[in-house]
């Protein structure tokens, strides 16, 4: 009997975990109580830190004000949560349950992970505490170097201060101190590494020459910053790059048959190890077969071979499968759920990629993926705008289409850099679009171009200020 009763315990235990509660998730619930927002975004949050970029996802909100999100996460990880133009920091832990109140301009927060997002909300105030807006600075004042490190060391000390000062009335999870401890040095770090190099730039002066303060280089060594406990914080690999970069260089320099690709590859196996050597393999891998549209069989092959962390190879067999999936592609008339993306005219009339292209049918079609907030997206217009007066005997059209979100300054600021009214398009989901998707669209500009029969000739085009872009156009359009 006590038998019994103990199995029938188990299997009514193993029974009422659902898979969603044997996942690991954060659960957002809140409310809008002055605003007409019809959907909250969460951005940039990373479903296990082996992750290249965070996803976007979004809560409709009811016409009662409420929302409610799960989002999965494996451990803690830092986001971006934006209603209507606002947005604020939030940070989850597997298993929070917090709930937020949205009036106005402020937030409230109350449930699991309320103290620590509090902070942040409250951080987030503190000029001094804004990363970006410290390296803003940098650009557009006049500062001495020692200023530039001053003001690195006043970050620091204030974020360190403000957390002393929280903790003494709220209780923070042990997670989130270690996390914003590392998330602390990691900015030192940044911030050191990049005052230096935007002093010598700005102020056209050999970096090598610079009397930097004491300790403002003890961070240039690959030992001096490796650390595998660091990978929580989504800027910690890229902490690599200068480092892989310059070492990389030297070695081109003193082995001239040596490729970029063969001296980064060399660096990284000679100067990294655990699990922050694979995940710079993987973020390399990543940014290969996503933005620079190429593979690099000997990296790929490495990373096989020293691999030990399961969500890094998930992520590279994902990440290879797609661009295969993607090269695949070229030659074929677009797939269903490319055309089936959805877009808006300048008039907010909806359409999609099929309604457009039906409309140029038996031209080649140039398609321009752009946005205002993009400095190269604006550079290339005028290029664009030349490109098209020389081509416009030939049956080529130019389409743009912007990630841009619906304002009222959208359309009359697309026609004054696009510098036409004609075929500019604005996807209605922004980079979270089923074309976006498909084809591993992560940044703009992107280029695409179309031929006359509606099949793919390229997801990675030239941009329209170079020569050879017009050769290719005009001999599709001669076919």
């Amino acid at each position: 009997m006590y038998k019994l009763s103990v199995i029938c315990a188990f299997l009514l235990l193993v029974s009422s975990c659902t898979p969603k509660e044997q996942a690991k998730f954060a659960t957002v619930n809140g409310k809008i109580l002055s605003s007409d927002a019809e959907k909250i975004e969460f951005m940039w949050f990373k479903e296990n830190p082996a992750e290249p970029l965070g996803k976007t996802q979004t809560a409709k909100v009811d016409s009662a004000g409420h929302f409610s999100i799960d989002i999965p996460i494996q451990s803690i990880s830092k986001g971006m949560m934006t209603c209507n133009n606002n947005r604020n920091s939030l940070v989850l832990s597997p298993g929070d349950k917090l709930e937020i109140t949205v009036d106005g301009d402020s937030l409230r927060f109350e449930g699991t992970g309320a103290a620590e997002n509090s902070f942040l909300y409250q951080l987030e105030k503190v000029k001094k505490c804004d990363r970006n807006e410290l390296v803003r600075s940098w650009y557009t004042e006049d500062h001495t170097l020692e200023d530039m490190f001053k003001m690195i060391t006043d970050y620091v000390n204030i974020r360190q201060s403000e957390l002393a000062v929280f903790k003494q009335k709220h209780e923070l999870q042990k997670e989130f101190l270690h996390f914003f401890e590392i998330e602390t040095k990691i900015d030192n770090i940044n911030l050191l590494q990049n005052a230096s190099l935007v002093y010598s730039r700005k102020n056209r002066k050999n970096i090598d020459s610079l009397q930097l303060p004491k300790g403002a280089d003890k961070y240039k060594t690959f030992a001096s910053v490796q650390n595998d406990e660091y990978l929580i914080c989504s800027d910690y690999i890229n902490l690599f790059n200068s480092l892989i970069r310059k070492e990389a260089l030297k070695r081109m320099a003193s082995d001239t048959t040596l490729s970029k690709e063969d001296a980064k590859l060399s660096v990284i196996m000679d100067s990294l190890s655990g699990k922050t050597r694979e995940y710079t393999m993987l973020l390399e891998i990543y940014f290969n077969v996503t933005y620079r549209n190429t593979d690099d069989p000997k990296l790929i092959e490495t990373f096989y071979k020293i691999n030990t962390d399961d969500n890094c190879r998930k992520i590279a067999d994902r990440e290879l499968s797609k661009y295969e999936a993607k090269k695949a592609m070229i030659g074929a008339p677009l797939q269903q759920d490319i055309l089936e993306t959805t877009l808006f005219d300048s008039n907010e009339n909806e359409l999609t990629v099929r309604g457009i292209l039906d409309k140029y049918k038996g031209k080649v079609v140039y398609l321009d993926i752009w946005s205002l907030g993009c400095g190269p997206c604006r550079m290339a217009m005028p290029a664009s705008k030349k490109l098209k007066e020389d081509l416009s005997d030939q049956a080529i059209e130019f389409v743009y289409m912007t990630v841009d979100k619906k304002s009222d300054n959208l359309w009359p600021e697309v026609y004054k850099v696009s510098q036409s009214e004609k075929n500019q398009y604005r996807f209605a989901n922004g980079f979270n679009s089923k074309l976006h998707q498909l084809l591993s669209i992560n940044a703009v500009p992107t280029y695409i171009i179309i031929d006359k029969d509606g099949r793919l000739i390229s997801y990675n085009a030239d941009r329209p200020n170079n020569p050879k872009l017009k050769e290719q156009l005009l001999q599709l359009a001669g076919r």
